[in-house]
C-alpha cells in the first residue's frame, strides 16, 4: 500500500502557461487567428526602446516566439536568453511590470521543460516583483501564475512557500462562496488585445483547495490534509454535479483514501476507494478502475483478509476480460501468482511490502480554467 496508494490528484500542476497567450498583450496576434505565426520585432505601445534600455528590443522576439502559435525554439537556449535579460532590468531600474513579464515567460519555459522547481522559483520572483497586477490586462496571468506556483513549489520541495501561496488564495476565495464564481471563463474580444473576463472559475479555485490538501499531505500533516479534503468533499460533490464534472471526484476520493490510510483508518480508506471505483466504472475510466481494484486488493492484503483480496483480484480479472484487455488480464494473473506466493510463505519470510506494481497513472489534472 505504501507504494500502491500514491497520492492521486485531479491534476498534476497547471497546463502549460502558453495556453494563456490569448489573454496576453501579444506582440503578434496569432492567438486570435490573425497573422498566425508572426514574430514581432518592435516594442509594444508604451514600451518604446530607448538608448539606455534595450530590454524590450531583445525581449520582444523571444516573447513572441514563446507565445505565438507554432513558435519553435530550444527550451534550454530560450531559458539562457531570457536569463541574460535580467541584469538589464536591474541595471536600468525597470518598472515592476517588466520584471513580471520576464519572469512569467521564464516560468512558462521551465514548465514546458518539466522543471517545476525552477518554474516555482522564478514564479515567486515574478509575484514578489509585482505583488498585485499593475495593469488590468495582466490580471489573469498574475492569478494563473499564483495558482500554478503552488504545485511547482511543492514539487520542488518548498512546502512552506507552497502552503503560504495556497492560503493566500484561499483567503481571497472562501470555500463557501465558490458557487458565486463563474462556471467557466470568458474572453473579452472587443478590443485589439483580448482579455480574460469572469475569472477565476469555480474549477480553478477548487483546484487551489485540492492543492492545499496535497501540500499538507506531502508535509506529513496527514490529519490536517484529511480535514482539508473532508471539508472540500461536499462542495466538490455539489459543484461538480452542477458542472457535469462528476468523474473528477475520483481524484479527491483517492486523496482522502491516502490520508485515511496514513492515519490507520482502513475502513474509511476502503470506502473512499470503493466510491472512486464506482465513479470510474460509470465514466468508463479504465485506468482508474484497474488502479482502484488493485488498491482495494492491497488494502485487504494488509488487513490480513486474503479472501477479500482474492475477490478484488477476481473482479479485476473479470473487468479486464469483459473489456478485452489482454495486458491487464495477464497482469491479474501475475498478481494472483504473487499473492499465492506470499500466502504460502511463512510470515518471517514474507516481504515487508505488499504485492505491488506501480498503479496505473491517473489522467493528468485538467487545466484549472
Amino acid at each position: 500500500m505504501r507504494q500502491g496508494m500514491r497520492q492521486q490528484l485531479l491534476a498534476q500542476g497547471i497546463a502549460a502557461l502558453a495556453s494563456l497567450a490569448a489573454a496576453m498583450p501579444l506582440l503578434a496576434s496569432a492567438q486570435t487567428g490573425r497573422n498566425a505565426g508572426a514574430v514581432a520585432t518592435t516594442a509594444p505601445e508604451g514600451l518604446a526602446v530607448t538608448p539606455s534600455n534595450n530590454f524590450e528590443k531583445r525581449f520582444a522576439p523571444l516573447y513572441a516566439a514563446v507565445f505565438s502559435e507554432g513558435g519553435r525554439f530550444s527550451g534550454s537556449a530560450m531559458s539562457a536568453d531570457l536569463q541574460a535579460l535580467e541584469p538589464i532590468l536591474k541595471r536600468t531600474k525597470a518598472p515592476a511590470l517588466d520584471f513580471f513579464r520576464l519572469y512569467y515567460t521564464q516560468a512558462t519555459i521551465f514548465n514546458r521543460r518539466a522543471m517545476p522547481a525552477e518554474a516555482g522559483q522564478v514564479a515567486q520572483k515574478a509575484l514578489v516583483a509585482m505583488p498585485k497586477p499593475s495593469d488590468p490586462q495582466w490580471a489573469y496571468q498574475h492569478l494563473e501564475l499564483s495558482i500554478a506556483s503552488i504545485r511547482w513549489l511543492a514539487e520542488g520541495g518548498r512546502y512552506e512557500a507552497a502552503l503560504k501561496q495556497a492560503q493566500t488564495l484561499i483567503t481571497r476565495y472562501p470555500l463557501q462562496e465558490i458557487a458565486r464564481l463563474p462556471l467557466q471563463m470568458r474572453w473579452d474580444n472587443s478590443t485589439p488585445i483580448p482579455q480574460a473576463a469572469d475569472y477565476p472559475t469555480q474549477l480553478q479555485i477548487l483546484g487551489v483547495y485540492e492543492d492545499l490538501g496535497y501540500v499538507l499531505h506531502e508535509q506529513g500533516q496527514y490529519r490536517q490534509a484529511l480535514q482539508a479534503n473532508q471539508q472540500l468533499l461536499p462542495v466538490v460533490r455539489e459543484r461538480l454535479l452542477a458542472l457535469g464534472e462528476t468523474p473528477r471526484l475520483r481524484g479527491l476520493l483517492a486523496n482522502l483514501a491516502q490520508n485515511s490510510y496514513m492515519l490507520g483508518q482502513m475502513d474509511a480508506a476502503r470506502n473512499y476507494l470503493q466510491e472512486r471505483l464506482q465513479i470510474a466504472i460509470s465514466a468508463g475510466d479504465h485506468a482508474t478502475v484497474y488502479d482502484s481494484y488493485f488498491q482495494l486488493m492491497v488494502l485487504a492484503h494488509e488487513q490480513n483478509d486474503p479472501q477479500q483480496a482474492r475477490q478484488w483480484l477476481s473482479a479485476y480479472a473479470q473487468y479486464a476480460r469483459a473489456q478485452g484487455h489482454s495486458d491487464q488480464l495477464a497482469r491479474a494473473e501475475q498478481l494472483r501468482e504473487e499473492l499465492n506466493g506470499r500466502e504460502a510463505a511463512p510470515p518471517s519470510q514474507q516481504p515487508a511490502q505488499p504485492p505491488a506494481q506501480p498503479p496505473a497513472q491517473q489522467p493528468p489534472r485538467q487545466p484549472k480554467r
